[in-house]
């Protein structure tokens, strides 16, 4: 089990992601802001951040993204609708993979396990 923090803006995917994570075995804490990712890191480390790019707020996923690989060794799985190269550019120097969506649940369980075993 995996404690995993969710960087997801809209509610319904948020929910959605968060029910079928727990299915597997995983506490989901859902955050919508680049702000609230950065304090529920420093509160809770989790395990895993999986991190939309477009999150509410004035602060994106990949400024946050930067925040936390400058003070704490997270692995990020970054999941957005962005396929383009303009965006893996700037999230690969912060990132330990990239999923885009729509995706499968399987996808993320995997990203998430080798992220795992990877770090263990």
């Amino acid at each position: 089990m995996a404690k995993i923090l969710l960087a997801e803006d809209e509610a319904l995917t948020a929910l959605a992601i968060q029910e079928l994570l727990s299915d597997y075995g995983h506490q989901v804490e859902i955050v919508a802001t680049g702000e609230k990712v950065l304090a529920s890191v420093a509160a809770e480390r989790p395990d895993v951040i999986l991190m939309d790019i477009g999150l509410a707020g004035p602060m994106n996923g990949i400024e946050a993204g930067h925040h936390i690989r400058a003070l704490y060794p997270i692995p990020i799985i970054f999941m957005t609708a962005y396929a383009d190269r303009k965006h893996m550019d700037e999230v690969e120097s912060i990132s330990n993979a990239y999923i885009t969506k729509p995706m499968s649940i399987e996808t993320v369980v995997q990203a998430i396990d080798a992220i795992l075993l990877h770090s263990a």
